[in-house]
């Protein structure tokens, strides 16, 4: 039988698989283009073959096995980096298989080579007391203090991820109640989240010093030379507002404070107020209520700790224990029942 072009699979699957079908980011695929280039060239090495010399057979599951092991082992890659590397790889034998069952065993073999399992961390979020005196160390009167305060209200009403709040444009916004945000999630998955009056007139303010209408497609943060905000712009302003903050709250100078920070301390407040869980993930875009569960996890766990250092609180009635641990006739005490 004709054996599949690989050079041409690998460019169907991120031309057409991956943008057209999957619709996935553009940050994505640059990172399944990183990881293919990075197997392509192990893949050389191991069978001294050029890249242009490479077919689907050179790829089996050893190969993939192995190339996982180099990235830990030589490039120092940690687990999560190499669990993404794998599912990059994943992902392109899946649309192998669904395009040539001829291979579909051969898909099978790699669909089979298994994440590596790796502690989880629980997630850093913001106490209430951190999040006001952030935003009482910023100075509205200024203009970027104004595009700051709206920048970062708006991130703690929605808990959206760095890249939904950068693509964000102003007609995004309802400015008439019910006020909301349209937000472009992952997979090109759409969600609405509400905003809260404090927040939608923090917007308004920052958009009237510039000549936009409140309907206009345009950018809605913007840098200082006027362009759309990066997400390395907007990483820059959490750190400067944070740094600014922990000058009257010293608890800030132990956090490492970044975008999906503040996306956690949204969940986490949400929660702490009693909030639905299916009402959070929807509020956050997560694609399985599994991932809001682990917020759960999180609060249990706080909660406990405060009831143990609430027990120590209670005074105690001496060690008495109980009879039954005395006694070795365990019958004759259930008698005396």
């Amino acid at each position: 039988m004709t054996k599949p072009d690989l050079g041409i699979l690998i460019r169907n699957f991120f031309d057409q698989y991956l943008v057209s079908q999957r619709g996935l980011s553009g940050h994505t695929v640059l990172a399944y283009r990183d990881t293919w280039k990075l197997l392509l060239q192990f893949a050389s090495r191991r069978h001294r073959k050029t890249c242009v010399g490479l077919t689907l057979e050179h790829l089996k599951a050893d190969t993939v096995r192995r190339f996982l092991d180099y990235l830990e082992r030589e490039r120092h890659n940690a687990v999560p980096t190499r669990n993404n590397r794998l599912a990059a790889i994943h992902s392109f034998f899946q649309y192998v298989a669904e395009t040539d069952p001829r291979y579909l065993a051969h898909c099978e073999s790699i669909l089979a080579v298994r994440f590596k399992r790796h502690a989880q961390r629980a997630p850093e979020y913001l106490e209430r007391q951190e999040v006001l005196k952030i935003f009482s160390q910023i100075n509205s009167q200024t203009p970027l203090g104004r595009r700051d305060d709206a920048l970062l209200r708006l991130l703690y009403n929605t808990g959206m991820r760095a890249q939904e709040l950068v693509n964000l444009d102003v007609n995004y916004v309802r400015f008439s109640r019910p006020y909301h945000v349209r937000i472009l999630g992952k997979g090109r998955k759409e969600r609405t989240c509400p905003l809260w009056t404090e927040t939608v007139q923090a917007i308004k303010t920052y958009l009237t010093a510039r000549p936009v209408r409140l309907d206009e497609a345009v950018p809605l943060f913007v840098n200082a030379g006027d362009n759309r905000l990066s997400r390395f712009g907007l990483r820059h302003i959490i750190a400067h507002r944070v740094a600014e903050a922990a000058k009257v709250c010293p608890s800030l100078f132990t956090r490492k404070v970044t975008p999906h920070t503040w996306r956690h301390t949204t969940a986490m407040h949400l929660l702490q107020s009693n909030v639905d869980l299916n009402m959070i993930r929807s509020w956050l875009g997560h694609a399985s209520i599994e991932t809001t569960h682990g917020y759960v996890e999180i609060d249990l766990e706080m909660k406990r700790k405060t009831l143990q250092s609430a027990e120590k609180l209670i005074p105690t009635q001496g060690k008495r224990g109980h009879s039954w641990q005395k006694s070795p006739d365990v019958l004759s005490w259930l008698a005396t029942l």
